[in-house]
């Protein structure tokens, strides 16, 4: 199995993560050739309907905030067995003192971006990233590339036979590696809802926060799937079904993966 090498965006942490190619080159020789076969958005090695040799997929799911991505991660993650890897988790892991991307926004903002304890001060950053597009737009340039870095290296290493990652921003393909992007669609007056219910914000600061992020029809025009959120979670693992299950049921056609009785 052929090797390579990927580098930790972790300042001071710069160790090697070795991983393997996904599709393995070991072949069985009692049995035919194996044919690669074009089924339903993904291409699958079968013999006699057995799944026998596989890469990892790589799907981007985004959608805006309040979109209730964090129920469908979940599903993916319980139902069928997918690794989950999100944006906004390794970007806040990276601004730790110490990390790549907590040094670049110092470089970049001074440090009055840092707090009495060591920290950055979430609560300005995040003002900036929603009221201040230039600034924004280089935090982004910052941040961004540490980020798809670290995610290019978990995908490569995993031995997980579908890996989804969640992003709010996700509407070009970083590096060119998912395979798919879905859009979690949710309507608008229900997205503020839930934001006002979960994170107890008020209605202007819904609105204001959605502003700052693409247009539903930009979400469209770059998404191979939609996923209508706005109904029950049994609706929406119809639709996850559709895409990802099997005629038999048991498996999806990317590995593993299970369905709830």
């Amino acid at each position: 199995m052929k090797q390579s090498t990927a580098f930790s965006v972790f300042k001071g942490k710069e160790s090697h993560i070795s991983y393997g190619h996904c599709v393995s080159h070991t072949r069985n020789n009692t049995l035919d050739t194996p044919v690669k076969t074009e089924y339903n958005h993904t291409s699958v090695l079968y013999k006699k309907g057995t799944i026998i040799m596989r890469e990892t997929r790589a799907i981007a799911l985004t959608g805006g905030v309040g979109s209730g991505k964090s129920r469908i991660l979940e599903l993916l993650e319980k139902e069928y067995g997918v690794l989950i890897i999100q944006t906004d988790h390794v970007a806040k892991m990276l601004e730790e003192p110490g990390q790549a991307g907590f040094e670049a926004l110092i470089d970049a903002f001074g440090r009055e971006l840092m707090g009495g304890d060591g920290k950055l001060k979430k609560d300005v950053l995040t003002k900036m990233i929603f009221t201040d597009a230039d600034a924004r737009r280089r935090i982004d340039q910052l941040i961004h590339p540490l980020v798809w870095e670290y995610v290019r290296a978990r995908i490569m290493e995993t031995k997980s036979a579908v890996a989804v990652v969640e992003s709010a921003l996700i509407l070009e393909n970083p590096g060119d590696f998912f395979q798919e992007i879905w859009y979690v669609y949710t309507l608008r007056e229900e997205r503020v809802r839930r934001l006002m219910e979960s994170r107890g914000y008020s209605a202007k600061r819904c609105y204001l926060m959605m502003e700052g992020q693409p247009s539903e029809e930009e979400y469209r025009k770059h998404a191979d799937f939609v996923i209508d959120n706005n109904g029950p979670l049994k609706a929406v693992k119809e639709q996850i079904d559709k895409r990802l299950v099997l005629p038999d049921g048991n498996t999806t056609q990317y590995g593993k993966g299970r369905r709830s009785p």
